[in-house]
């Protein structure tokens, strides 16, 4: 995976100044991934799971945990 840098500017896309280090205000970065869910996965955890490779016979994400 690539390294990001924070910009400054909340990822979540509300535009809000965040400080040196952060992606995101305070709680906005579970605001952008429940909008990724709904947005890209109808709000499914098993379509996300699935459309990774991942679900019953196929493996699961936990065995990649460090």
């Amino acid at each position: 995976m690539p390294r990001l840098i924070p910009t400054g500017t909340c990822w979540c896309g509300c535009g809000t100044e965040v400080g040196i280090g952060s992606f995101f205000a305070r709680g906005h970065d579970k605001i952008a991934e429940a909008a990724l869910l709904v947005t890209e996965y109808g709000s499914s955890v098993p379509q996300l799971l699935h459309k990774h490779g991942y679900g019953p016979g196929h493996g699961t994400p936990l065995l990649r945990l460090p």
